[in-house]
């Protein structure tokens, strides 16, 4: 039954067995994992635990309780059980493998590059390490080398859907849409009903504005899975991009019905009610989004920008920080806070905050252009004529830039004529 993912009907002999004999550690053990399949992780983790109170150097149940708290979000205490694994057997190569994992979701992205090369003192050529480390680069934007690690993994244990995806989706944050088009067809001749590769690919095809395209698989994906909210989520962002705005708030509230918690969903809201001139439902829905605590860094950013649009400072500052604690390396995030605490009137933070996106993006002229500004605000004016010249050196024709650089110079004279 475990061998034709049967996993209720294994779950039930199983638990039929342990009621005969309580004392079989394999047999908790396979329950742990029928549960995990099922998606039950909590009842999963009770299960290994029966396991590791009867053998408690039981290396396969070690394992997999630190991936099931994994799947929960208990990174802490899943760093924990691995770690005991390591002292129980240091040759058991996953336990270094899945951390990796566990530090990329943590943004500890340099603890998760150790585990990739400890992991390959003991197994050279691992796919689950190389797909785990693609993971940890992609987040940090580096995603010629994540494709590179992933390509691998396809080479090492055959072609997978989800990987397929993963460079798909690579290659459009990169820009190469045609390309990511190609990789996603390629994931669903594997598996042409894979709900996750579906959705990523509707949501490509109308980026690419393909929407008839985007519209067959979309009703192919609501014929498997018609109550899933990632459905009727991709249902909305079509109609919106059809501009078909009632048929897209319908879609939402759907989502929303489906699942109270989708992420993206009221932020849509708030879009359509922005659009309509509705900006007290646009503040609420907002609020409601920033309630779920995003993960997503294009959530979060998108979310930060509305909520300066509409006013509301603190709580864009509070999206960015967590935005910036989530993606050190995203200048964008660091520019955006700047922006946002100088609103505040906070010109110190702000000052903090642009230096920050200068180290990640030294030649961008509108992080110095604003930190200028917050020099300017702060009476640094020797800070912002620096500023100024180094960045007219990047751009010598910047109208913006001298004008700016002319406000300085007169102050700076005023300044001296006071004194």
């Amino acid at each position: 039954m475990l061998s034709d993912r049967r996993w209720g009907e294994a779950l039930d002999q199983l638990r039929a067995a342990v009621a005969i004999n309580p004392f079989n550690a394999d047999w908790h053990f396979h329950i742990g994992r029928a549960l995990d399949e099922l998606g039950r992780h909590d009842d999963a983790i009770d299960a290994y635990s029966e396991v590791l109170n009867l053998v408690p150097e039981h290396v396969h149940a070690l394992n997999h309780m630190g991936v099931s708290l994994h799947q929960l979000g208990r990174y802490d205490e899943s760093i924990a059980i691995f770690k005991r694994l390591e002292e129980t057997d240091p040759q058991f190569e996953p336990s270094y493998c899945n951390r990796i994992r566990v530090y990329t979701d943590l943004g500890n992205h340099q603890a998760a590059e150790e585990m990739f090369y400890t992991a390959r003192l003991y197994r050279d050529q691992c796919p689950i390490c190389y797909y785990n480390i693609g993971l940890s680069l992609a987040a940090r934007g580096q995603f010629d080398k994540a494709i590179f690690c992933w390509q691998k993994t396809i080479d090492l244990a055959g072609d997978d859907v989800q990987v397929r995806a993963r460079i798909a989706e690579a290659l459009a944050r990169r820009g190469f849409s045609e390309q990511a088009r190609r990789h996603y067809l390629e994931g669903l001749k594997l598996d042409p009903n894979h709900l996750p590769t579906l959705l990523e690919y509707v949501s490509l095809l109308i980026h690419m504005r393909r929407l008839d395209e985007a519209e067959s698989k979309l009703v192919q994906a609501a014929a498997g899975s018609p109550a899933h909210g990632g459905v009727t989520f991709a249902r909305a962002r079509l109609e919106l991009a059809r501009r078909r705005h009632d048929l897209a708030e319908a879609s939402l509230r759907q989502t929303l019905h489906l699942d109270p918690t989708f992420a993206g969903a009221n932020l849509l809201l708030a879009r359509l009610a922005v659009e309509q001139g509705d900006l007290i439902r646009a503040k609420a829905s907002l609020r409601a989004e920033l309630m779920l605590r995003p993960a997503s860094p294009q959530i979060l950013l998108d979310l930060s920008n509305m909520l300066l649009d509409l006013d509301e400072i603190r709580l864009a500052v509070a999206c960015l920080k967590r935005l910036t604690q989530a993606e050190p390396e995203n200048a964008k995030a660091w520019q955006n806070l700047a922006v946002a605490e100088c609103l505040r009137h906070r010109y110190d933070r702000g000052i903090e905050a642009s230096l920050h996106a200068l180290e990640i993006d030294p030649s961008n002229l509108a992080v110095r252009h604003n930190l200028a500004l917050a020099y300017i605000e702060s009476g640094e004016l020797d800070y912002a004529w620096d500023e100024l010249v180094y960045a007219l050196k990047l751009a010598p024709r910047d109208p913006g830039l001298k004008r700016l650089q002319l406000r300085v110079r007169v102050m700076r004279w005023w300044r001296r004529v006071w004194r």
